[in-house]
Protein backbone atom coordinates (compact mmCIF):
# COMPACT_ATOMS: atom_id res chain seq x y z
CA UNK A 1 0.00 0.00 0.00
CA UNK A 2 1.85 3.47 -0.90
CA UNK A 3 1.19 6.50 1.66
CA UNK A 4 0.30 9.64 0.57
CA UNK A 5 3.19 12.22 1.02
CA UNK A 6 2.38 14.49 3.71
CA UNK A 7 2.17 18.35 2.55
CA UNK A 8 4.71 20.67 4.40
CA UNK A 9 3.39 22.63 7.01
CA UNK A 10 2.47 26.29 6.18
CA UNK A 11 3.46 29.26 7.23
CA UNK A 12 2.44 30.63 10.61
CA UNK A 13 -0.22 33.53 9.44
CA UNK A 14 0.28 36.89 10.88
CA UNK A 15 -2.21 37.72 14.17
CA UNK A 16 -5.07 38.44 12.97
CA UNK A 17 -5.13 35.85 9.84
CA UNK A 18 -6.17 32.44 12.28
CA UNK A 19 -10.06 32.35 10.46
CA UNK A 20 -8.92 33.39 7.16
CA UNK A 21 -5.76 30.52 7.39
CA UNK A 22 -7.91 28.29 9.06
CA UNK A 23 -10.57 28.44 6.21
CA UNK A 24 -8.35 28.16 3.61
CA UNK A 25 -7.00 25.42 5.16
CA UNK A 26 -10.44 23.60 5.24
CA UNK A 27 -11.00 24.75 1.51
CA UNK A 28 -7.68 23.11 0.43
CA UNK A 29 -8.03 20.27 2.24
CA UNK A 30 -11.77 19.31 0.69
CA UNK A 31 -11.17 20.50 -2.64
CA UNK A 32 -7.95 18.17 -2.66
CA UNK A 33 -9.92 14.90 -1.19
CA UNK A 34 -13.50 15.58 -2.34
CA UNK A 35 -14.71 12.89 -4.62
CA UNK A 36 -13.81 14.65 -7.79
CA UNK A 37 -15.99 14.61 -10.92
CA UNK A 38 -13.48 15.56 -14.09
CA UNK A 39 -14.95 15.85 -17.52
CA UNK A 40 -12.17 13.43 -19.06
CA UNK A 41 -12.38 9.81 -17.08
CA UNK A 42 -9.55 7.98 -15.89
CA UNK A 43 -8.06 5.57 -18.21
CA UNK A 44 -9.20 1.45 -18.20
CA UNK A 45 -6.23 -0.36 -17.11
CA UNK A 46 -4.47 -1.87 -19.39
CA UNK A 47 -4.53 -5.69 -17.98
CA UNK A 48 -8.25 -5.33 -17.85
CA UNK A 49 -8.32 -4.53 -22.02
CA UNK A 50 -5.43 -7.16 -22.59
CA UNK A 51 -8.24 -9.15 -20.81
CA UNK A 52 -10.71 -8.40 -22.87
CA UNK A 53 -8.93 -8.58 -26.23
CA UNK A 54 -7.77 -11.97 -25.04
CA UNK A 55 -10.97 -13.20 -24.37
CA UNK A 56 -12.34 -12.14 -27.30
CA UNK A 57 -9.84 -13.47 -29.73
CA UNK A 58 -10.04 -16.98 -28.38
CA UNK A 59 -14.01 -16.64 -28.43
CA UNK A 60 -13.33 -15.54 -32.40
CA UNK A 61 -11.54 -18.74 -32.40
CA UNK A 62 -14.45 -20.81 -31.45
CA UNK A 63 -16.83 -19.88 -32.95
CA UNK A 64 -14.66 -20.25 -36.28
CA UNK A 65 -14.03 -23.94 -35.48
CA UNK A 66 -17.11 -24.42 -34.02
CA UNK A 67 -18.08 -26.55 -37.06
CA UNK A 68 -15.38 -28.96 -36.69
CA UNK A 69 -15.40 -29.20 -32.51
CA UNK A 70 -18.92 -30.84 -32.14
CA UNK A 71 -19.20 -30.12 -28.54
CA UNK A 72 -18.95 -26.68 -28.72
CA UNK A 73 -21.04 -27.02 -31.46
CA UNK A 74 -24.04 -28.56 -29.58
CA UNK A 75 -23.37 -25.98 -26.76
CA UNK A 76 -23.97 -23.37 -29.04
CA UNK A 77 -27.12 -25.21 -30.62
CA UNK A 78 -28.67 -24.71 -27.01
CA UNK A 79 -28.00 -21.53 -26.36
CA UNK A 80 -30.64 -18.55 -26.87
CA UNK A 81 -29.11 -17.54 -29.79
CA UNK A 82 -28.36 -20.91 -31.06
CA UNK A 83 -32.09 -21.54 -30.86
CA UNK A 84 -33.45 -18.75 -32.61
CA UNK A 85 -30.69 -18.82 -35.41
CA UNK A 86 -29.23 -21.83 -35.70
CA UNK A 87 -25.26 -23.36 -34.49
CA UNK A 88 -23.83 -22.50 -37.65
CA UNK A 89 -24.93 -19.39 -37.78
CA UNK A 90 -24.99 -18.43 -34.48
CA UNK A 91 -21.08 -19.53 -34.12
CA UNK A 92 -20.49 -17.00 -37.15
CA UNK A 93 -22.50 -14.38 -35.14
CA UNK A 94 -20.34 -15.42 -32.31
CA UNK A 95 -17.09 -15.48 -34.45
CA UNK A 96 -17.72 -11.70 -36.04
CA UNK A 97 -18.57 -10.43 -32.90
CA UNK A 98 -15.58 -11.04 -31.05
CA UNK A 99 -13.12 -10.37 -33.69
CA UNK A 100 -14.56 -6.85 -33.25
CA UNK A 101 -14.29 -7.30 -30.03
CA UNK A 102 -10.42 -7.96 -30.57
CA UNK A 103 -10.16 -5.16 -32.90
CA UNK A 104 -11.42 -3.21 -30.00
CA UNK A 105 -9.33 -4.21 -27.48
CA UNK A 106 -6.26 -3.58 -29.65
CA UNK A 107 -7.18 0.17 -30.13
CA UNK A 108 -7.87 0.73 -26.66
CA UNK A 109 -4.35 -0.68 -26.00
CA UNK A 110 -2.59 1.96 -27.86
CA UNK A 111 -5.20 4.72 -26.85
CA UNK A 112 -7.20 5.23 -30.30
CA UNK A 113 -10.87 3.54 -29.12
CA UNK A 114 -12.98 6.68 -28.26
CA UNK A 115 -15.68 6.47 -25.52
CA UNK A 116 -18.46 5.87 -27.51
CA UNK A 117 -16.43 3.38 -29.64
CA UNK A 118 -15.88 1.64 -26.16
CA UNK A 119 -19.72 1.74 -25.29
CA UNK A 120 -20.68 0.63 -28.69
CA UNK A 121 -18.94 -2.39 -28.68
CA UNK A 122 -19.69 -3.60 -24.92
CA UNK A 123 -23.08 -3.44 -25.37
CA UNK A 124 -22.12 -5.72 -28.64
CA UNK A 125 -20.54 -8.09 -26.58
CA UNK A 126 -23.02 -8.04 -23.66
CA UNK A 127 -25.81 -9.02 -25.83
CA UNK A 128 -23.88 -11.74 -28.12
CA UNK A 129 -21.59 -13.42 -26.06
CA UNK A 130 -23.01 -12.89 -22.61
CA UNK A 131 -26.60 -12.85 -23.34
CA UNK A 132 -27.53 -14.60 -26.77
CA UNK A 133 -24.79 -17.49 -25.93
CA UNK A 134 -26.11 -18.18 -22.82
CA UNK A 135 -28.42 -21.03 -21.65
CA UNK A 136 -29.83 -22.94 -18.72
CA UNK A 137 -26.15 -24.35 -18.55
CA UNK A 138 -24.79 -20.52 -17.39
CA UNK A 139 -26.11 -20.81 -14.16
CA UNK A 140 -26.56 -24.66 -13.95
CA UNK A 141 -22.23 -24.64 -14.45
CA UNK A 142 -21.98 -21.79 -11.53
CA UNK A 143 -24.06 -23.75 -9.08
CA UNK A 144 -22.07 -27.14 -9.54
CA UNK A 145 -18.77 -25.85 -9.46
CA UNK A 146 -19.85 -24.15 -6.03
CA UNK A 147 -21.02 -27.64 -4.96
CA UNK A 148 -18.28 -28.98 -5.76
CA UNK A 149 -16.10 -26.93 -3.92
CA UNK A 150 -18.07 -26.86 -0.82
CA UNK A 151 -16.51 -29.85 0.48
CA UNK A 152 -12.88 -28.42 0.18
CA UNK A 153 -14.38 -25.21 1.62
CA UNK A 154 -15.53 -26.94 4.45
CA UNK A 155 -12.26 -28.77 5.06
CA UNK A 156 -10.36 -25.89 4.72
CA UNK A 157 -12.59 -23.95 7.79
CA UNK A 158 -12.27 -26.82 9.55
CA UNK A 159 -8.15 -27.04 9.65
CA UNK A 160 -7.88 -23.13 9.98
CA UNK A 161 -10.32 -23.43 12.83
CA UNK A 162 -8.59 -26.02 14.65
CA UNK A 163 -5.26 -23.88 14.08
CA UNK A 164 -6.60 -20.82 15.09
CA UNK A 165 -8.39 -22.11 18.04
CA UNK A 166 -5.85 -24.22 20.76
CA UNK A 167 -8.91 -24.51 23.04
CA UNK A 168 -11.22 -26.14 20.05
CA UNK A 169 -7.99 -28.27 18.64
CA UNK A 170 -9.08 -31.58 20.26
CA UNK A 171 -13.28 -31.88 20.35
CA UNK A 172 -12.99 -30.57 16.92
CA UNK A 173 -10.09 -33.21 15.57
CA UNK A 174 -12.46 -35.82 17.16
CA UNK A 175 -15.53 -34.77 16.25
CA UNK A 176 -13.74 -34.26 12.47
CA UNK A 177 -12.09 -38.11 12.81
CA UNK A 178 -15.75 -39.46 13.89
CA UNK A 179 -17.46 -38.11 11.14
CA UNK A 180 -15.21 -38.96 8.70
CA UNK A 181 -15.55 -42.65 10.06
CA UNK A 182 -19.42 -42.72 10.31
CA UNK A 183 -19.84 -40.89 6.93
CA UNK A 184 -17.67 -43.64 5.29
CA UNK A 185 -19.50 -46.36 7.13
CA UNK A 186 -23.00 -44.82 6.53
CA UNK A 187 -22.58 -43.29 3.75
CA UNK A 188 -19.79 -44.71 1.56
CA UNK A 189 -22.02 -46.88 -1.09
CA UNK A 190 -23.81 -43.25 -1.62
CA UNK A 191 -20.92 -41.52 -2.08
CA UNK A 192 -18.96 -43.87 -4.26
CA UNK A 193 -22.30 -43.46 -6.66
CA UNK A 194 -22.73 -40.34 -6.67
CA UNK A 195 -18.88 -39.45 -7.16
CA UNK A 196 -19.13 -42.32 -10.16
CA UNK A 197 -21.86 -40.21 -11.66
CA UNK A 198 -20.68 -36.87 -11.27
CA UNK A 199 -17.03 -37.13 -11.99
CA UNK A 200 -17.30 -38.65 -15.71
CA UNK A 201 -19.95 -35.95 -16.18
CA UNK A 202 -17.82 -32.92 -15.21
CA UNK A 203 -15.07 -34.43 -17.15
CA UNK A 204 -17.30 -34.74 -20.44
CA UNK A 205 -18.77 -31.53 -20.11
CA UNK A 206 -15.38 -29.23 -19.29
CA UNK A 207 -15.20 -28.04 -23.07
CA UNK A 208 -18.82 -27.16 -22.94
CA UNK A 209 -18.44 -25.73 -18.91
CA UNK A 210 -15.50 -23.54 -20.70
CA UNK A 211 -16.77 -22.10 -23.60
CA UNK A 212 -19.82 -21.06 -20.91
CA UNK A 213 -17.71 -19.46 -18.29
CA UNK A 214 -15.49 -18.22 -21.77
CA UNK A 215 -18.80 -16.22 -22.87
CA UNK A 216 -19.65 -14.62 -19.14
CA UNK A 217 -16.12 -13.52 -19.44
CA UNK A 218 -16.33 -11.70 -22.38
CA UNK A 219 -19.43 -10.04 -21.48
CA UNK A 220 -17.84 -8.99 -18.06
CA UNK A 221 -14.44 -7.71 -18.92
CA UNK A 222 -15.99 -5.60 -21.74
CA UNK A 223 -18.46 -4.22 -19.10
CA UNK A 224 -15.80 -3.80 -16.71
CA UNK A 225 -13.84 -1.95 -18.62
CA UNK A 226 -17.13 0.48 -19.67
CA UNK A 227 -18.24 0.90 -15.89
CA UNK A 228 -14.02 1.52 -15.07
CA UNK A 229 -14.14 4.10 -18.42
CA UNK A 230 -17.50 5.81 -17.33
CA UNK A 231 -16.40 6.23 -13.39
CA UNK A 232 -14.72 9.82 -13.51
CA UNK A 233 -17.89 11.05 -14.85
CA UNK A 234 -20.07 13.42 -12.50
CA UNK A 235 -23.30 11.76 -13.70
CA UNK A 236 -21.33 8.49 -12.91
CA UNK A 237 -20.52 10.22 -9.21
CA UNK A 238 -23.95 10.95 -8.14
CA UNK A 239 -25.08 7.61 -9.31
CA UNK A 240 -21.80 6.65 -6.87
CA UNK A 241 -23.12 8.46 -4.11
CA UNK A 242 -27.17 7.19 -4.15
CA UNK A 243 -25.87 3.53 -4.42
CA UNK A 244 -23.73 4.18 -1.52
CA UNK A 245 -26.04 5.50 1.04
CA UNK A 246 -28.50 2.73 -0.29
CA UNK A 247 -26.13 -0.32 0.03
CA UNK A 248 -27.13 -2.00 3.15
CA UNK A 249 -30.47 -2.55 1.77
CA UNK A 250 -29.41 -3.54 -1.78
CA UNK A 251 -27.09 -6.04 -0.01
CA UNK A 252 -29.60 -7.56 2.03
CA UNK A 253 -31.57 -7.70 -1.58
CA UNK A 254 -29.13 -9.40 -2.89
CA UNK A 255 -28.32 -11.93 -0.79
CA UNK A 256 -31.83 -13.03 -1.14
CA UNK A 257 -31.66 -13.94 -4.32
CA UNK A 258 -29.96 -17.52 -3.35
CA UNK A 259 -32.59 -17.94 -0.54
CA UNK A 260 -35.41 -19.67 -3.26
CA UNK A 261 -33.07 -22.59 -4.28
CA UNK A 262 -31.64 -22.98 -1.36
CA UNK A 263 -34.56 -23.86 0.37
CA UNK A 264 -35.99 -26.13 -1.74
CA UNK A 265 -32.71 -28.02 -2.63
CA UNK A 266 -33.14 -28.63 0.71
CA UNK A 267 -36.21 -30.45 0.63
CA UNK A 268 -34.58 -33.02 -1.56
CA UNK A 269 -33.65 -34.11 2.39
CA UNK A 270 -37.18 -34.25 3.53
CA UNK A 271 -39.75 -37.04 2.00
CA UNK A 272 -41.37 -34.07 -0.06
CA UNK A 273 -38.67 -33.19 -2.09
CA UNK A 274 -39.42 -30.57 -4.68
CA UNK A 275 -37.68 -30.13 -8.02
CA UNK A 276 -37.03 -33.59 -7.97
CA UNK A 277 -38.49 -37.09 -9.46
CA UNK A 278 -38.19 -40.07 -7.69
CA UNK A 279 -34.71 -40.28 -8.13
CA UNK A 280 -34.86 -37.25 -5.06
CA UNK A 281 -35.32 -40.26 -2.87
CA UNK A 282 -32.45 -41.93 -3.63
CA UNK A 283 -29.17 -40.85 -0.57
CA UNK A 284 -26.78 -40.14 -2.96
CA UNK A 285 -29.03 -37.98 -5.09
CA UNK A 286 -30.31 -35.98 -1.53
CA UNK A 287 -26.75 -35.83 -0.72
CA UNK A 288 -26.16 -33.72 -4.20
CA UNK A 289 -29.12 -31.97 -3.46
CA UNK A 290 -27.58 -30.75 0.14
CA UNK A 291 -24.20 -29.52 -1.54
CA UNK A 292 -26.22 -27.72 -3.94
CA UNK A 293 -27.92 -25.96 -1.07
CA UNK A 294 -24.78 -25.77 0.70
CA UNK A 295 -23.44 -23.46 -1.55
CA UNK A 296 -26.45 -21.17 -2.23
CA UNK A 297 -26.10 -20.86 1.89
CA UNK A 298 -21.98 -19.58 1.14
CA UNK A 299 -23.46 -17.24 -1.48
CA UNK A 300 -25.85 -15.72 0.97
CA UNK A 301 -22.86 -15.14 3.86
CA UNK A 302 -20.28 -13.89 1.36
CA UNK A 303 -23.01 -11.18 0.02
CA UNK A 304 -23.54 -9.88 3.43
CA UNK A 305 -20.21 -9.93 4.20
CA UNK A 306 -20.23 -6.65 1.99
CA UNK A 307 -21.96 -4.75 4.97
CA UNK A 308 -19.88 -6.83 7.26
CA UNK A 309 -17.01 -5.56 9.20
CA UNK A 310 -14.99 -8.86 8.28
CA UNK A 311 -15.93 -7.41 4.72
CA UNK A 312 -13.58 -4.76 5.08
CA UNK A 313 -10.96 -6.63 7.72
CA UNK A 314 -9.98 -10.06 7.40
CA UNK A 315 -11.06 -11.96 10.55
CA UNK A 316 -8.47 -12.77 13.15
CA UNK A 317 -8.78 -17.00 11.96
CA UNK A 318 -7.79 -16.06 8.77
CA UNK A 319 -4.05 -16.96 8.43
CA UNK A 320 -1.58 -14.49 7.41
CA UNK A 321 -3.89 -11.59 6.24
CA UNK A 322 -5.59 -11.66 9.64
CA UNK A 323 -6.38 -8.06 10.83
CA UNK A 324 -5.33 -6.64 7.28
CA UNK A 325 -7.93 -4.44 5.27
CA UNK A 326 -9.38 -6.17 2.57
CA UNK A 327 -8.42 -5.41 -0.57
CA UNK A 328 -11.17 -3.44 -2.87
CA UNK A 329 -10.80 -5.85 -5.59
CA UNK A 330 -10.44 -9.01 -3.49
CA UNK A 331 -14.20 -8.61 -3.28
CA UNK A 332 -15.23 -6.35 -5.85
CA UNK A 333 -13.63 -9.09 -8.44
CA UNK A 334 -15.95 -11.71 -7.86
CA UNK A 335 -18.57 -10.26 -6.79
CA UNK A 336 -19.01 -8.03 -10.23
CA UNK A 337 -18.19 -11.42 -12.06
CA UNK A 338 -20.85 -13.14 -10.25
CA UNK A 339 -23.01 -10.61 -10.79
CA UNK A 340 -22.45 -10.34 -14.48
CA UNK A 341 -23.06 -14.24 -14.67
CA UNK A 342 -26.29 -14.18 -13.07
CA UNK A 343 -27.29 -10.45 -15.27
CA UNK A 344 -26.61 -12.68 -18.35
CA UNK A 345 -28.49 -15.70 -17.44
CA UNK A 346 -31.76 -14.02 -16.74
CA UNK A 347 -32.84 -13.87 -20.34
CA UNK A 348 -31.93 -17.35 -21.82
CA UNK A 349 -33.08 -18.87 -18.20
CA UNK A 350 -36.78 -17.52 -19.17
CA UNK A 351 -36.58 -18.16 -22.56
CA UNK A 352 -35.23 -21.79 -21.82
CA UNK A 353 -38.33 -22.22 -19.45
CA UNK A 354 -41.01 -20.68 -21.99
CA UNK A 355 -39.61 -23.38 -25.08
CA UNK A 356 -40.63 -26.29 -22.70
CA UNK A 357 -44.44 -25.46 -24.23
CA UNK A 358 -45.88 -25.90 -20.25
CA UNK A 359 -47.08 -22.67 -19.60
CA UNK A 360 -46.72 -19.08 -18.17
CA UNK A 361 -46.72 -20.97 -15.05
CA UNK A 362 -43.46 -22.82 -15.32
CA UNK A 363 -41.86 -19.19 -16.34
CA UNK A 364 -42.80 -17.75 -13.39
CA UNK A 365 -42.04 -20.87 -10.97
CA UNK A 366 -38.19 -20.02 -13.05
CA UNK A 367 -38.61 -16.35 -12.07
CA UNK A 368 -39.54 -17.39 -8.59
CA UNK A 369 -37.27 -20.07 -7.80
CA UNK A 370 -33.78 -18.72 -10.31
CA UNK A 371 -34.43 -14.49 -9.89
CA UNK A 372 -31.49 -13.58 -11.96
CA UNK A 373 -33.49 -11.14 -13.14
CA UNK A 374 -33.56 -9.76 -9.46
CA UNK A 375 -30.73 -11.38 -8.09
CA UNK A 376 -27.85 -10.36 -10.81
CA UNK A 377 -28.60 -6.41 -10.78
CA UNK A 378 -28.87 -6.33 -7.23
CA UNK A 379 -26.02 -8.06 -6.96
CA UNK A 380 -24.12 -5.28 -8.84
CA UNK A 381 -25.73 -2.53 -7.34
CA UNK A 382 -24.14 -4.26 -3.99
CA UNK A 383 -20.80 -4.93 -5.42
CA UNK A 384 -20.69 -1.06 -6.56
CA UNK A 385 -21.95 0.51 -3.18
CA UNK A 386 -19.14 -1.81 -1.41
CA UNK A 387 -16.92 0.04 -3.41
CA UNK A 388 -18.09 3.68 -2.89
CA UNK A 389 -17.92 2.77 0.83
CA UNK A 390 -14.48 1.55 1.04
CA UNK A 391 -13.34 4.41 -0.92
CA UNK A 392 -15.03 6.94 1.00
CA UNK A 393 -13.29 5.00 4.07
CA UNK A 394 -10.40 5.55 2.45
CA UNK A 395 -10.78 9.12 1.69
CA UNK A 396 -11.19 10.04 5.19
CA UNK A 397 -8.42 8.48 6.88
CA UNK A 398 -6.38 10.74 4.03
CA UNK A 399 -7.94 13.46 5.51
CA UNK A 400 -6.76 12.42 9.20
CA UNK A 401 -3.30 12.50 7.73
CA UNK A 402 -3.49 16.57 6.29
CA UNK A 403 -2.34 18.77 9.17
CA UNK A 404 -4.87 20.70 10.48
CA UNK A 405 -7.56 19.12 8.26
CA UNK A 406 -9.16 17.79 11.72
CA UNK A 407 -9.51 20.36 13.59
CA UNK A 408 -9.64 23.61 11.08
Amino acid sequence: MTTTPRPSAPPTPPVGAAPAAAHATRGAASAAFTAPTPTSPPRVPRPLLAGALAASALAAALGLLAPRLPLIGEGIAETMLGGMLGAGTAALVLALTALVGAAAGIAALVGLLPRPALLGVTAVEVLVAGVGLGSMSTLSTAGYLLALAMPVILALLLIQTIRRYPRLRLPLSAAAVLGVGAGTVVLGAPLRELLGYLLPAFAAELPLIGFTLLMVAVGALWSAAAALDLRGSATAARATAWVTRHRVALTVLAACGPLPYALIRLTWLTPWPLLGTEQAMDLSTRLWGLALSSGSWLAVILTIGLIRPWGEVFPRWMPVVAGRPVPIAAAAVPGGAVAALLSFAAVPLLVGAAAQGQGAGLVLAFAIIFPCWLWGPALALAVWGYVGHRRDQQRREVMTDVPGAGTA
